[in-house]
């Protein structure tokens, strides 16, 4: 059994938003009438109290993805998507929620996946494979009612992207980068109804004064302020483990956690949970303390 897979939980009825209606099927195709396309061609603007997500899709040239095809693959998937290309854009309808991927013929400025890559501790060699990359894809996720189904369902869609594209390294978000191969591979997880929380969230690792420490990034998506774990002596495997599967039992769970809480974690051990002002994050955060 891998890391991750003994932290995904099953989903439930009650963890996804059930109140919007699918959609019926249509050709991913341009139709052949303006006003068979005006429907889903249009964008919808953001609407209050929804969650928005971006992500990138890194590709090695300059060469367009090809997008055709996608809306049949995310009905495969379990998603009854309603869109298709429109002025070469990818618009994508599900239960209220609207993807889009635009493609850019340009890398994100600054070198700032190259710079975020160093420290992605799932994948050492990130910086080294993705160096050079030409182009993007960008690809945005309007109007989700919350976290968990807008998660879910940009997860759906970028593995439908990522299927058969071999010119895409990764997916980015700052600072988060995934390999295709591993990005396709913990989607696939959603076919069993799991929770890929390691395409969500970001855990990062360093060095303090007093011991090891992490930080999260990503929990803000999910209506939660940020973990941290501060001055551990534990090795930097274990300050990775045990944040992640906090971060893992917070979202399964929808939990918010608010400071003051306490979690059972292994045979007798107690994790205490207090909000103060973060540490190597701005703002406030809640420390993980007792391990």
């Amino acid at each position: 059994m891998s890391f991750f897979t003994k932290w995904f939980k099953k989903l439930t009825e009650e963890d996804e938003d059930t109140t919007g209606q699918e959609t019926s099927s249509a050709s991913d195709r341009e139709p052949r009438s303006s006003r068979e396309n005006a429907a889903w061609s249009v964008i919808p603007e953001h609407r209050p109290d929804t969650v928005t997500l971006n992500r990138h899709v890194l590709l090695k040239t300059l060469q367009p993805p090809q997008l055709e095809g996608v809306i049949q693959k995310l009905r495969i998937q379990g998603a009854e998507a309603e869109g298709g290309l429109h002025d070469g854009q990818l618009i994508a309808h599900y239960r209220g929620m609207t993807v889009t991927a635009e493609y850019i013929p340009a890398p994100l400025p600054n070198s700032e996946a190259e710079e975020n890559a160093k420290y992605n501790q799932l994948w050492p060699q990130a910086e080294q494979e993705i160096t050079g990359y030409a182009a993007q894809l960008l690809v945005t996720l309007r109007n989700a009612p919350n976290g968990l189904s807008g998660h879910r369902f940009l997860t759906q869609a970028i593995a439908a992207l990522l299927d058969g594209e071999m010119n895409a390294l990764a997916v980015y978000s700052a600072p988060l980068l995934v390999s295709r191969a591993d990005y396709l591979a913990s989607a696939e997880l959603l076919k069993e109804q799991e929770l890929p929380v390691n395409l969500w969230v970001f855990v990062g690792l360093y060095g303090g004064s007093h011991g090891g420490a992490a930080y999260t990034h990503g929990m803000a998506d999910f209506g939660s302020e940020e973990f941290e774990l501060v001055d551990s002596p534990r090795s930097g495997n274990e300050i990775f483990e045990l944040t992640f599967s906090v971060v893992h039992y917070a979202i399964s769970r929808n939990i918010r956690f608010q400071g003051g809480e306490e979690v059972a974690f292994g045979a007798g051990r107690e994790l205490k949970l207090v909000r103060s002002a973060g540490v190597a994050l701005e703002g406030m955060t809640v420390k993980i303390e007792g391990f």
